[in-house]
């Protein structure tokens, strides 16, 4: 294997403490399965597999004879012969077997219920209802903590998880907030116009004056009087449509106008606001805005602090945590993004990996 150095802009990437965003999977020319973790390629399977998904800690896959298996911390392990459904997030990986959901957490497999209704999982949390014995809880931080005991109603349907935070109705028809281990009530269902989570945020419009609200780190702020056109809840921030069509972002100490101009679209992943003005392709990280293209790829790829995309000429692009280059002209036929980790494939099976600001590709 070899790398290339590619350097953007003439500038040094900043590094961030995460855990671990650095995979990539690909078939290659002989139909085995290729692993990238950190700079180091790998065989992961000699046979094309039946499905996976990526997260940051972990790989969850199903081999190409049905065995579920989790790739973790340089390890593969076998977890069983099938699996119904599975869930990789960020740091777990939620699976069912049968009636029974489990849960991977750094190397251990853990029981949650043997009789499962719904469930959500995201970074840090699982949220069930056990139907054996009438009782919500999640599981968060290697424990299983009860939210809700529900014995004499109807088993809670309505939750929504963010990376580390969940909001869900109680049998007395109130929204919690479950964050870090505590139980805040937040307001009645009655009075919920909407509301949405994130990682450390979460955001809600309430009646009857339609005030919109965040709870953010303990602290609870009212952003607008008025009820926003629309939000979506980021990485501890939370970027919104105001009554007067203004594109603002809350990140936990100022609000700040993005544009005055209405965007033609916005999206929010993980630390990132991508949006469009005027047929300007922009973004929005960490206070500031930077401006991509003067028009709108056809298509981009996007997750954590990393978009990737495809200008006029059909060269692949990327933003890597404010720098902006050019990865390859090469004709792209499959890209795609996973953490800090860009895969792109071009010609006839070659598959090159983009991770911080170097090139890896594959002999």
């Amino acid at each position: 294997m070899k790398k290339i150095i590619l350097i953007i802009l003439a500038a040094s990437l900043l590094q961030t403490h995460v855990i671990a965003q650095n995979k990539a999977l690909y078939t290659d020319y002989l139909d085995k399965v290729q692993l990238f973790d950190a700079g180091e390629f790998s065989e992961l399977e000699h046979l094309p597999l039946k499905s996976y998904q990526i997260g940051n800690a972990c790989i969850g896959y199903e081999d190409n004879a049905d065995n579920f298996k989790v790739y973790y911390d340089n390890y593969t392990f076998s977890i069983n012969s099938f699996v119904s459904d599975y869930t990789v997030t960020d740091n777990l990986v939620a699976y069912n077997l049968n009636s029974q959901l489990k849960v991977f957490d750094k190397g251990e497999n853990t029981t949650l219920s043997v009789l499962v209704g719904s469930y959500k999982a995201n970074d840090e949390l699982v949220a069930f209802f056990d139907k054996q014995d009438m009782r919500f809880n999640v599981y968060w931080n290697g424990e299983i903590i009860n939210l809700d005991d529900q014995l004499a109603g109807e088993a809670t349907t309505e939750y929504t998880a963010g990376e580390n935070t969940l909001i869900y109705l109680d049998s007395r028809n109130y929204l919690n907030l479950f964050y870090r281990g505590e139980i805040i009530e937040l307001l009645y269902k009655d009075r919920a116009v909407s509301y949405k989570a994130g990682r450390d945020m979460v955001a809600w419009v309430e009646a009857p004056m339609n005030n919109f609200h965040v709870f953010y780190k303990g602290n609870f702020v009212q952003l607008e009087t008025f009820e926003p056109k629309s939000y979506i809840v980021g990485d501890g921030f939370v970027a919104y449509i105001d009554s007067n069509d203004y594109l603002k972002v809350y990140d936990g100490n100022e609000t700040v106008t993005v544009s005055f101009d209405t965007p033609g679209m916005y999206r929010v992943e993980d630390e990132l606001l991508i949006y469009s003005v005027q047929n300007y392709f922009k973004v929005y990280w960490q206070g500031q805005s930077y401006t991509l293209e003067n028009f709108i790829p056809k298509s981009y790829r996007y997750d954590m602090n990393l978009i990737a995309w495809e200008d006029e000429q059909g060269n692949l692009n990327v933003f890597d945590r404010g720098s902006r280059g050019t990865v390859s002209y090469e004709d792209i036929t499959e890209y795609g993004c996973h953490g800090h980790t860009l895969y792109y494939s071009y010609g006839v099976k070659s598959n090159d990996i983009y991770w911080k600001g170097e090139i890896y590709t594959g002999e």
